[in-house]
Protein backbone atom coordinates (compact mmCIF):
# COMPACT_ATOMS: atom_id res chain seq x y z
CA UNK A 1 0.00 0.00 0.00
CA UNK A 2 1.35 3.38 -0.97
CA UNK A 3 0.59 6.54 1.05
CA UNK A 4 1.41 9.89 -0.49
CA UNK A 5 2.63 12.94 1.48
CA UNK A 6 -0.77 14.68 1.56
CA UNK A 7 -2.16 11.72 3.53
CA UNK A 8 0.49 12.26 6.22
CA UNK A 9 -0.61 15.89 6.56
CA UNK A 10 -4.25 14.89 7.01
CA UNK A 11 -3.28 12.23 9.54
CA UNK A 12 -1.13 14.69 11.50
CA UNK A 13 -3.93 17.28 11.52
CA UNK A 14 -6.45 14.70 12.76
CA UNK A 15 -4.18 13.58 15.60
CA UNK A 16 -3.43 17.20 16.57
CA UNK A 17 -7.13 18.06 16.70
CA UNK A 18 -7.93 14.95 18.74
CA UNK A 19 -5.19 15.69 21.27
CA UNK A 20 -6.17 19.35 21.44
CA UNK A 21 -9.58 18.33 22.76
CA UNK A 22 -7.91 16.77 25.80
CA UNK A 23 -6.97 20.23 27.08
CA UNK A 24 -10.56 20.76 28.23
CA UNK A 25 -10.72 17.66 30.42
CA UNK A 26 -11.66 18.05 34.12
CA UNK A 27 -8.79 18.98 36.40
CA UNK A 28 -7.00 21.16 33.87
CA UNK A 29 -8.94 24.37 34.47
CA UNK A 30 -7.27 27.35 36.11
CA UNK A 31 -8.17 27.93 39.72
CA UNK A 32 -8.24 31.04 41.90
CA UNK A 33 -5.68 30.93 44.65
CA UNK A 34 -5.95 32.45 48.12
CA UNK A 35 -3.67 35.24 46.92
CA UNK A 36 -6.05 36.05 44.06
CA UNK A 37 -3.66 34.87 41.34
CA UNK A 38 -4.62 32.24 38.78
CA UNK A 39 -3.36 28.81 39.78
CA UNK A 40 -3.40 25.34 38.29
CA UNK A 41 -4.47 22.05 39.80
CA UNK A 42 -1.88 19.65 38.49
CA UNK A 43 -1.72 15.95 39.24
CA UNK A 44 0.56 16.49 42.22
CA UNK A 45 -1.60 19.25 43.68
CA UNK A 46 -5.04 17.81 43.15
CA UNK A 47 -7.00 17.03 46.27
CA UNK A 48 -10.54 15.80 45.68
CA UNK A 49 -13.38 18.12 46.57
CA UNK A 50 -14.87 15.45 48.83
CA UNK A 51 -11.61 15.22 50.77
CA UNK A 52 -11.37 18.99 51.08
CA UNK A 53 -15.00 19.15 52.22
CA UNK A 54 -14.40 16.52 54.91
CA UNK A 55 -11.23 18.21 56.16
CA UNK A 56 -12.89 21.63 56.36
CA UNK A 57 -15.86 20.18 58.28
CA UNK A 58 -13.50 18.36 60.64
CA UNK A 59 -11.53 21.56 61.26
CA UNK A 60 -14.73 23.47 62.04
CA UNK A 61 -15.99 20.74 64.38
CA UNK A 62 -12.65 20.57 66.23
CA UNK A 63 -12.59 24.31 66.87
CA UNK A 64 -14.15 25.50 70.14
CA UNK A 65 -15.15 28.94 68.83
CA UNK A 66 -16.97 27.80 65.70
CA UNK A 67 -20.44 26.28 65.94
CA UNK A 68 -19.98 23.86 63.05
CA UNK A 69 -23.54 22.52 63.17
CA UNK A 70 -24.75 25.90 61.86
CA UNK A 71 -22.31 25.97 58.92
CA UNK A 72 -22.73 24.12 55.64
CA UNK A 73 -19.58 23.45 53.59
CA UNK A 74 -19.61 23.00 49.80
CA UNK A 75 -16.51 22.49 47.68
CA UNK A 76 -16.17 22.72 43.92
CA UNK A 77 -12.76 22.56 42.20
CA UNK A 78 -10.96 23.58 45.37
CA UNK A 79 -13.20 26.55 46.08
CA UNK A 80 -14.92 26.20 49.46
CA UNK A 81 -18.24 27.95 50.06
CA UNK A 82 -19.36 28.46 53.66
CA UNK A 83 -23.13 28.92 54.16
CA UNK A 84 -25.02 29.32 57.40
CA UNK A 85 -25.26 31.40 60.52
CA UNK A 86 -22.62 32.36 63.07
CA UNK A 87 -22.92 34.28 66.35
CA UNK A 88 -20.22 36.89 65.74
CA UNK A 89 -17.77 38.37 63.26
CA UNK A 90 -14.92 36.66 65.10
CA UNK A 91 -16.63 33.27 64.66
CA UNK A 92 -17.03 33.99 60.94
CA UNK A 93 -13.37 35.04 60.62
CA UNK A 94 -12.26 31.89 62.46
CA UNK A 95 -14.34 29.64 60.17
CA UNK A 96 -12.88 31.30 57.07
CA UNK A 97 -9.35 31.06 58.46
CA UNK A 98 -9.75 27.36 59.27
CA UNK A 99 -11.09 26.62 55.79
CA UNK A 100 -8.20 28.46 54.10
CA UNK A 101 -5.64 26.38 56.00
CA UNK A 102 -6.91 23.08 54.59
CA UNK A 103 -4.67 21.52 51.95
CA UNK A 104 -6.10 21.85 48.44
CA UNK A 105 -8.26 24.91 49.15
CA UNK A 106 -7.73 27.59 46.50
CA UNK A 107 -10.33 30.08 47.69
CA UNK A 108 -13.06 30.48 50.31
CA UNK A 109 -16.41 32.11 49.55
CA UNK A 110 -18.07 33.57 52.61
CA UNK A 111 -21.87 33.32 52.65
CA UNK A 112 -22.06 33.31 56.46
CA UNK A 113 -24.60 35.54 58.18
CA UNK A 114 -24.20 36.91 61.69
CA UNK A 115 -27.21 36.08 63.89
CA UNK A 116 -28.83 38.81 65.84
Amino acid sequence: MRIDRSSYGALFLGVALALGGCANQPGTAKQVSNSGEAGHRGAGQTVSDATINSKVKAALIADEMVKARNINVDTLRGVVTLNGTVNSASERNQAISLARKVEGVFDVKDNLKIAG
